[in-house]
Formats: C-alpha cells, structure tokens, sequence
C-alpha cells in the first residue's frame, strides 16, 4: 500500500542526507552563518560534537516567524522559481539543514534581526515545537545542537572516536576558513581553542594560520584567467611534497569540493617533479558563472559538475605546470627511488659494442618460486638460515681472487666491499653463487627486510625501537595532531615513541629500527606514519591488509634516502637475512630484488 510519509519520518530520511555525523552539523550551520553576512563566526564543541555543537555569528539574524519557518522542511529565501536554482552562489539553499538536524537532536535558536529591540528563542526536538519566547540577546544567531542522536541510538553508535570525529569537524572548519578568510573564525573543543583567526588580509595569510608558519616558504602563486575559468590559488613546491595527501583543496565560487579528475591534473603538472607516492600541497579557487557548474549532484555538496571538464583538465594542468616552470623548479634524480629501471632478467642484458652491459626496461617478477638452497654455495645452510628471524651469521661463499684489482675496481666506479663481495655503483651488490653471480639491489632487499620484521611487530605486539638523542618537538595542524594522538598505543606497538607536549605539539622520544634519528628525518618519520594512518582509515589497524599496508608504507620510508653503500660484512649480512625472509625474492612492491646471473648468460653476451 502506498502512503505519504509523515513528517517526523521524512525529516529522517533527510537527516540522512546532511546530517551523517557531527562534522555534518557543523558544516551546514558554518556555512549558513557565511550566508546571513557574518562577520565573525564561533565554534563551541563539547565532546567532538556528541554533547554539544554551538554555533554563533553576527549576521543579519530572523525574525521571530523566521525562527520557526527555518525548521520546514524546503523553506529558503534563496530560491524561488526553478531558474534560480542555476545562479546559486551561496552555501545552503534545500531549506533541509535545520529540520535535519531537529530530526536528530535537541536545537536550541537564539536569534536577533539587525535593528531588533529584542531576540527570539526557538527550541525545536524530534517531536516538534516545544517553546518559543523573546529573549535578550546580541545581534546575529546562536544555534546549539545537543545530544546527536539521541533519539536514535543505533546511528549514535556508529560514531567513531572523540578524535575521529573531531577531526571530521577540524575538516568542514578548515574548508570554510580557507574560502573565506574576509571572516574571523573560531573553533573551540573542550574549552579549549584549536583555531582563532581573526579576519585575514589575503588568502596566503589564512593558509599560513592554519597550516604553519613554514607553509610559506613552499607556496606558489598561481593565476590565470579564460573565457570559461578563472584559477587562482597557490601550488607546492615540488621539494616539499609529502608522504601523506592532506593539503589538497580545490574550491568553486567559494564552495569546497572534491576531484579525483582535478586532482590527476594538477599531478599531471607534477610528473618527474617528485618522488612516486609522494603529493604536492595545493589551494586552487575556481571563479566561473554558476551556470557552468552544477554543485547540487551530492548530498552534501562535495562533488560539483563542470560543463568544460576536458578543456578546464587541460588548463589546470598548463596553469600548474607554467607556475612550477616560472619557479625555476628544476627535477632532481633520486638514484634511491624505485622509479629506476628494475634488476634485469638475463634475458634483458644485452651486450653494447662501447663496452659493458645495457639494462632494458623493468618488469614485474613472476610468482615462480626459485629453490635458493640449490644455487648457494654448499658453504651455506640455506633452510637453517631461513628459519632464523635475523640472522647474524655472515654469509660463506666462494672467494673470488681479487687481488691486485682493486685499483681496476676504484677507476670503473666499482669498488670491491669485502671478500666475495662487489659494490656496484651505489645500489647493487654481487656475490659468487655456485651457478653463478648473485646481483642484488640493496634498497629493495633493505625494504623486503624491514617490511617482514614490521609486520611481525604489528601482528605480535613486540616493537623493536630505538631512542632519539634528543627528544624531537614537532607542531602539526590539530587534525594530524588529533590523528596522531588517537590511539598512542597502536604507534608504540610498532616502535614510535610519541607523545604530547601540548598545544598540537609532540615529542618524538623514539622511532622503530632503521629510521634515522636526526631532526629531519624524524620529521619524515610523522609525516609517514601520518600518511600510514589515513590510508588505514578509521578502522585503523584491525584488519591484515591495514596492516600489511602499513608495514609496506613504514619498511619504504625507513630506507627512502638511507645510503645504500654498504661494507662487506654488512653486504654479507644484508643477503644471509634477505634469504631469511619468507618472500626474498620480491619486493614488499612486488619488484624484484635480485637475480642469478649464469655462466651460460655471461657466455652468450662474450
């Protein structure tokens, strides 16, 4: 049988679409404030949201039949006639927000119209009107939202941690502080403020409020003005680029949005600029006739609809890429990157009349399993190494005679680490096997290494670490603060010591096995375990991908910029543990780490 829905389940229906969790509150309320002219706006959240969101501006303010028309359902001042819907250049206008959010919760209105004696007070619960009266108060609106989900439960229990949920909030603040630094803002949790930014002079300003003081020296001025477009904003330079991907921001007629798209063209403008798996920061406005852009394709506005995709594609990347240009930003070789060409198969060496081997292009190694035990010098008790976590017995392979040679290695760039051990440039090692020689890249060995023995400390709960000298202050913005700081136990389980030193500061007192300990690489260090932490998503650690991800993220990072020449010793202890590990063959990446030169090979290329 069909009916109509009455109005207290429909309001939930719409709750739905806006109000999802606290940050959503949060969002609609900040950006109404925006749209009834304020001047300055006022966050007060108790409990990230679950208690209290209150929020206050000095905007223009409703008349008392104002304040209890807002909470229909469709009741706008914005629209009124289908057309209109085509030249919205302001945040809300569905007229949804308010009852939404009564739908929900306990929503107090405290309201006074500019020039008013006196303000109204609404108070609005999922069952409807319960009081309004005249009440004494400043110009402007004061809306506090109690109790989320109160009166549903099951929704209230899906909220995430105080932390998560504050840095949802942190989010949705951010992206209205940031389009519109005209507007004092300020966000305060617990009695404690984390932003209170007066009105700023220019956009780079408020970036610099928000982000740090040492975002600065990295932006880049971009501008640039078509037909179709206008964009303007700021880049990253590209040496500053991160491990983590959280000051991306793309925003239209002052309305944030997201954009894989978008977002492949501004890493187009970027290619062979930085490391792979690293990403530039980035604040790119977007000014074009409200026509052109559809905002109303999802529910909370996220995701916009362009009708110039293509052409605006191929202009943000030119824009980009010409302000990179004009920053005289040359590429740099990072010769420890996994961006070289892979360890060739035998069938990729070829030989080159000018002397020497030429490596063709890499390839991803098969799952074929190779039986090591076969090919090792009989000096060697392969399976008894294998089963050894770390083993600190030194390989014993044949000793090649290269006496008198060393002067021959020093000129060719090749210098002789040990006995039976070769450096080759500053990346490969050989060593005699009884089929033949055994090249093995250093830096993938190192990652396949680390990643197995990060990954048994994230399974069994035994981090090795160790100290920094001296402790390491950092100061994050509070949503990597906040993330950080969610759960200090899980980073110590895999050998990060942190913890607060107050005012979205930490101390880094100690980092897992194989992290550098000076400033600077402590500073890599969080930047990639903050970039770990978002990749696992608010399900953190609990499943095994989440884990194997993280043992991947934090094995690279631990070798990303180490040197990779070793001595003989160390070269002969790196390959008797490689061959511990369960995969050594392959890459925590999936590239290959090594591989066996023969003598059939050397014969043929002769």
């Amino acid at each position: 049988m069909l009916r109509i829905l009455p109005p207290n389940i429909s309001n939930l229906i719409a709750a739905g679409e806006v109000v999802q969790r606290p940050s959503s509150v949060v969002k609609e309320l900040v950006e109404n404030a925006i749209d009834a002219g304020a001047g300055s706006v006022s966050v007060i959240i108790e409990d990230a949201g679950k208690t209290l969101i209150q929020v206050i501006d000095d905007g223009c303010g409703m008349t008392p039949e104002e304040a209890r028309l807002c909470f229909e359902r469709h009741a706008t001042s914005k629209i009124a006639q289908a057309s209109d819907l085509d030249s919205i250049l302001t945040y809300g206008f569905r007229g949804e927000a308010l009852p939404s959010i009564a739908a929900v919760a306990e929503v107090t209105l405290r309201t006074r119209r500019k020039g008013s004696e006196t303000g109204t007070e609404t108070v609005f619960t999922p069952s409807g009107l319960v009081s309004q009266e005249e009440a004494a108060m400043p110009e402007g609106t004061n809306i506090a939202v109690r109790n989320i989900f109160y009166s549903l439960p099951a929704r209230r229990k899906f909220l995430k941690s105080d932390n998560t949920e504050l840095r949802q909030i942190i989010a949705e603040f951010s992206h209205v502080a940031l389009c519109r630094p005209d507007v004092g803002v300020r966000l305060s949790h617990n009695g404690k403020d984390i932003y209170n930014l007066r009105r700023a002079n220019t956009l780079k300003q408020r970036i610099l409020e928000i982000e740090g003081k040492d975002m600065g020296k990295e932006l880049i001025d971009v501008s640039t003005s078509t037909r179709i477009i206008e964009i303007s904003g700021f880049v990253g330079n590209p040496q500053d680029a991160r491990r983590s991907a959280g000051n991306q921001y793309f925003f239209v007629n002052g309305r944030y949005f997201r954009s894989p798209y978008f977002h492949k063209a501004v890493m187009k403008a970027y290619d062979k600029l930085i490391p792979e798996g690293t990403y530039p920061s980035y604040y790119l406005f977007f000014s074009t006739p409200p026509e052109n852009v559809d905002v109303n394709i999802h529910p909370s506005k996220t995701e916009v609809k362009f009708e110039n995709e293509t052409e605006i594609f191929e202009l943000l990347t030119a824009v980009v890429r010409e302000a990179l240009g004009r920053g005289s930003f040359i590429p740099t070789i990072d010769f420890d990157h996994d961006t070289l060409p892979d360890i060739p198969a035998p069938s990729q060496f070829h030989y080159s009349k000018g002397g020497g081997g030429s490596f063709g292009g890499g390839r991803s190694v098969s799952g074929k399993k190779v039986d090591y035990g076969a090919i090792l010098p009989e000096t060697v008790d392969f399976h008894r190494h294998r089963s050894t976590a770390f083993a600190t017995e030194t390989l014993s392979p044949a000793e090649p005679d290269v006496a008198g040679y060393g002067h021959i290695f020093e000129d060719s760039g090749a210098a002789g680490s040990g006995a039976g051990v070769l450096q080759i440039s500053s990346r490969y090692i050989a060593t005699p096997m009884r089929s033949g020689l055994l090249i093995v890249d250093v830096r993938r060995a190192k990652e396949r290494i680390f990643y197995e023995r990060y990954l048994r400390q994230l399974d069994d709960g035994s981090p090795i670490s160790h100290q920094v000298l001296f402790p390491c202050d950092i100061t994050l913005p509070p949503e990597r603060y906040h993330l950080l700081m969610e759960d200090p136990g899980r980073l110590r389980q895999i050998g990060f010591d942190i913890e607060p030193a107050g005012d979205f500061t930490i101390s880094v007192k100690g980092l897992p096995e194989g992290f550098g300990t000076d400033e600077e690489a402590v500073r890599k260090a969080v930047d990639d375990i903050v970039a770990a932490l978002m990749d696992a998503g608010p399900e953190g650690l609990g499943k095994a991908d989440a884990r194997e991800e993280m043992a991947r993220k934090l094995a690279r990072s631990a070798v990303s910029g180490t040197d990779t020449r070793i001595g003989g010793d160390e070269a002969r202890l790196l390959v008797d543990t490689l061959f511990a590990c369960a995969e050594p063959e392959i890459s925590p990446a999936g590239r290959r780490c090594m591989f066996i030169l023969t003598e059939q090979d050397i014969e043929r290329h002769l």
